[in-house]
């Protein structure tokens, strides 16, 4: 077991936070990691519980997901079992892939040294939770679930007797922030992830005729990090450095798993808080209408989109909105979509008051905010005379 994050100060870290980092390498996951060191950095006092399991516990990886399938939960090849040496006010898991709860068989007592206990689920779609089958009892051991999709939160309800409260992810918008040393926006277009061939060709020819820079992706495989951390830097250094965007909603290709589901993804709040323009779906689902209720927080266009060129110039033409809108998305990303945000509501679940140091970062995001809006900062009150 790696523990890191150990607070040498009198007061003892009442938050454990299970890991993965040194186990699950996927990019998918880097936002995930960077959550927990927010939380053990800047939001609480943390212990971040992260077990090297190594190769062999890798390879024994699909054979712990089926056997808990056709099984049950408790069933798995665990090695290595780790026992907690302390209790702990809150413990905190969140999961990427639901088979990511069969590590929690390697982590021995956690139940028992936990006071309250959270699993934050960061993907599930309604019709993979009977697939998952069994695999989902284990939330049972939990005192709440959270779940950033909401359509599938009435479905994981009706699954399970844990309490499940639907909220979206947050990301660092202290990282993705463009302030206060504003980059050159020198990537016209950016996507990342799944474009349509028509658009992407019509983006091609966009960037041939105008010299304008396209950046897609052109790799396929597993996508492993070295780092999370210089992972997510560099990602967030490329969307600071983005004009426009591409954002349609989650799994929009594979309608085989979200059905007729509409979710948004990550990739929403990284794009306002880096302050580009999104091009993309405005997503048919209250949650969309609530989290992204300010003007053009979206421009909507179809997947398909053969006018793309079109759009992105009569967007260029109206550089006052295209300001505003980079405004209105940075400022509401920093006031309303920061991994402290959803750790406030985190707490307020378990029962737990916010310590004092988060009022440090909600000071941090409060300037940025103010700089991002203005274009100075936020002038400090006056000192009080002493009479």
């Amino acid at each position: 077991m790696v523990v890191e994050f150990l607070h040498a100060s009198q007061s003892k870290p009442r938050v454990a936070v299970y890991s993965l980092r040194h186990t699950e390498d996927h990019v998918s996951r880097a936002c995930g990691y960077t959550f927990e060191d927010v939380i053990a950095r800047d939001l609480d006092q943390t212990d971040i519980i992260a077990p090297d399991f190594g190769t062999a516990q890798s390879l024994t990886r699909r054979a712990n997901v089926w056997a808990a399938r056709k099984f049950g939960s408790g069933f798995g090849v665990v090695r290595n079992q780790t026992v907690l040496d302390r209790d702990y006010e809150l413990f905190f898991f969140s999961v990427a892939q639901p088979r990511d709860l069969l590590y929690l068989n390697s982590l021995k007592n956690w139940r028992e040294r936990s006071g309250f206990a959270v699993c934050w689920l960061q993907e599930l779609w309604a019709n993979d939770i009977k697939l998952t089958g069994r695999l989902l009892d284990v939330l049972e051991q939990f005192d709440h679930v959270i779940c950033p999709f909401y359509h599938t939160t009435e479905h994981l309800k009706q699954r399970i007797s844990t309490p499940v409260t639907y909220m979206t992810w947050g990301v660092d918008t202290k990282l993705f922030c463009p302030y206060p040393s504003e980059p050159r926006r020198a990537i016209d277009v950016c996507a990342v992830g799944e474009v349509h061939p028509i658009m992407h060709e019509r983006l091609l020819e966009f960037a041939e005729t105008t010299g304008q820079y396209y950046q897609y992706g052109t790799i396929r495989g597993h996508h492993a990090m070295a780092s999370h951390v210089a992972h997510r830097r560099n990602y967030a250094d490329t969307l600071k450095r983005s004009r426009y965007f591409l954002s349609f909603l989650a799994k929009i290709v594979n309608t085989q798993q979200r059905g007729t589901q509409e979710e948004f993804g990550l990739r929403y709040l990284e794009g306002i808080a880096a302050g580009t323009v999104m091009l993309g779906s405005k997503v048919n689902n209250p949650s969309y209408d609530m989290y992204f209720d300010w003007p053009d927080a979206v421009i909507d266009i179809p997947f398909d989109a053969a006018d793309i060129a079109d759009v992105i110039a009569e967007l260029d033409a109206d550089p006052k909105r295209v300001a505003q809108i980079r405004r209105d998305n940075v400022v509401n990303a920093l006031t309303r979509h920061d991994h402290l945000h959803r750790w406030e509501k985190v707490l307020e679940i378990a029962g737990l008051k916010p310590l004092p140091k988060m009022a440090q970062r909600q000071n941090q995001l409060i300037e940025l905010a103010h700089l991002a809006d203005h274009g100075t900062r936020r002038p400090k009150p006056l000192k009080k005379s002493v009479t």
